[in-house]
């Protein structure tokens, strides 16, 4: 799966936290350093199979524990409409 992150959505690192705000909706949102880290991927263009491989890599975890986390950001990330799916 691929997502992409809307022109609307403006985004930026604070601290150790990405706040992402939907400028045209007024939805504000902010990201732990690991969800940070996925929102970096998605904007260099990553598929979900990318992420949840560099995240398994990156943080020596277990795939099938990444690929949940990641599935429950993205569905929650799309319901807020900060992403859409191709």
């Amino acid at each position: 799966m691929h997502a992409i992150i809307p022109e609307r959505v403006v985004y930026k690192m604070v601290g150790e936290e990405m706040v992402l705000l939907d400028f045209e909706r007024g939805v504000y949102y902010g990201l732990n350093p690991v969800g940070a880290r996925v929102w970096e991927l998605l904007a260099e263009g990553k598929t979900a199979e990318e992420i949840i491989s560099t995240l398994t890599d990156e943080f020596d975890a277990l795939e099938c524990d990444v690929k949940g986390d990641v599935a429950a950001l993205m569905d929650d990330l799309v319901a807020n409409g900060l992403v859409v799916r191709e």
